[in-house]
């Protein structure tokens, strides 16, 4: 069968999907618009050191919520279709309400602690940053669980607008404490957790009115044998998420830090607010693409009972990858040629001349957002711990070359190292990729994995 074979019966699906298409688009734009605006005002009230101070304080925030929250996340939305499809999604609410709770006051005890330590250590200033930067971070991993799950039943109006949401409250809060206030990096935390902490409250109601969720909801289910079994199958798809986060923390922030220790906090600035600008377009598609297509793969993907439901999940990533690389070489071009432009609009001329790292910062982004959606085959298959060794040699690779490039190129060598450890990163998932079998079982906790090939990608 040829790519236009394949590609038909998707676009006959259109007329389907379209109107979720629209909500999803309506969200995205909303997030676009509000961060820009974001970093343009911030920005210019606070300069590259007070922006550089803000970055490092969000990558407390994010290293807790991709530890803690991002497993979960995965969870929520991954065995919603499972359960659903046995009936029992009376003990998946049940048990996944119970490890929210637990999860939330270990946090909230770790929160506590770590801002007198911190207090004691590096003095008041830094304590509130941290107790800010935290407690926004389990803000943020909660409104994720909840976008996971109306994402998985694809209320996609209900998701749309509160991502829309969360970005101009954090953004429109955090600018009016600057201005009420100081241009300080707390004040901005602080506009961010009451924002995100408004947000996640209203998807709480959002939920208990959706009669797709509301039902398995409210069930009392105190089959404790049964609950057992769901926390293990949890735990055990949880588990590779949970040791990824080592390797995701050190993709995700190692490189701001890097530069702090290399060239100081006016750096991290400078280096953050144009690696917001390069990330929102790859951001923007690929929320998109996750969003519309994920639950949809999720859902053909089933328990992996059958043949055919191998097929169509496998064919449904095949062209979203390759759509996805025909649309992100064009947001490259432009970054190119248009980067010193793009910049000194979006920010000020304190930040326009490191404008050269925009295209390439773009790029390595894009690279690894499509090896993250490659790696959707051992997702769906239930068997995300093949990628650990991928994701492990493309953090090693970020670290090494930051340090190495950065040193002789500044800013630009990190973004240097960006793009090729993302180059490093695709090739590995494509060859572990090339080396599962699905074993056909009546029970998706049995899939296993040899050296048997059952497709690309």
């Amino acid at each position: 069968m040829n790519f236009i074979e394949k590609i038909l019966p998707f676009v006959f699906r259109f007329k389907e999907i379209k109107k979720e298409l629209v909500w999803i688009l309506v969200g995205q734009a909303l997030s676009f618009v509000g961060g820009f605006i974001g970093i343009k005002v911030l920005t210019g009230l606070m300069g590259p050191a007070g922006y550089g101070e803000l970055a490092l304080g969000l990558t407390i925030a994010g290293i807790f919520t991709i530890y803690f929250y991002g497993p979960l996340s995965n969870v929520v939305a991954r065995f919603y279709s499972v359960y659903r499809e046995k009936r029992k999604l009376a003990v998946y609410f049940s048990v996944l309400k119970k490890v929210h709770n637990h999860l939330a006051l270990a946090m909230i005890l770790l929160t506590v602690s770590g801002t007198i330590i911190t207090s004691v250590w590096l003095g008041y200033k830094w304590g509130i940053i941290i107790a800010l930067s935290l407690f926004y971070g389990i803000a943020s991993g909660v409104n994720a669980s909840f976008i996971s799950l109306q994402s998985a039943i694809r209320q996609r109006r209900v998701v749309a607008i509160h991502q829309g949401l969360d970005v101009w409250l954090r953004i429109g809060i955090s600018i009016g404490l600057l201005i009420l206030l100081t241009a300080d990096s707390a004040n901005v935390l602080l506009g961010y957790l009451i924002g995100t902490v408004l947000v996640t409250i209203s998807q709480y109601f959002a939920a208990r009115r959706s009669p797709a969720i509301c039902d398995g909801w409210n069930a009392s289910y105190s089959d404790s044998a049964a609950e057992k079994k769901c926390l293990r199958e949890f735990a055990a798809y949880a588990l590779p998420f949970f040791i990824f986060a080592l390797f995701a923390t050190i993709s995700t922030y190692a490189d701001r830090w890097v530069l702090q220790a290399v060239s100081g906090v006016a750096s991290v600035g400078i280096y953050a607010a144009i690696y917001q600008i390069a990330s929102s377009p790859v951001n923007l598609f690929f929320s998109m693409v996750n969003q519309l297509v994920v639950p949809i793969v999720f859902e053909r993907a089933g328990a992996l009972t059958s043949p055919q439901q191998i097929k169509k999940s496998a064919e449904l990533v095949s062209i979203t990858v390759l759509a996805s690389i025909i649309a992100m070489v064009p947001l490259i071009v432009i970054a190119w040629y248009f980067g010193e432009p793009l910049v000194r609009m979006l920010t000020n001329s304190a930040f326009s001349a490191e404008h050269q790292m925009l295209w390439i910062t773009l790029a390595g982004l894009a690279i690894f957002n499509i090896a993250q959606l490659v790696a959707l085959k051992g997702v769906y298959g239930n068997q995300p711990g093949i990628y650990f060794w991928p994701k492990a040699v493309q953090a090693a690779a970020l670290v090494g070359l930051g340090l190495l490039l950065t040193a002789r190129l500044g800013l630009t060598g990190m973004a240097v190292a960006l793009c090729c450890s993302s180059l490093i990163y695709l090739a590995a998932v494509i060859y572990v990729n090339n080396r599962i079998c699905f074993n056909i079982s009546q029970d998706s906790s049995t899939l296993q994995s040899n050296n048997h090939q059952d497709g690309r990608f």
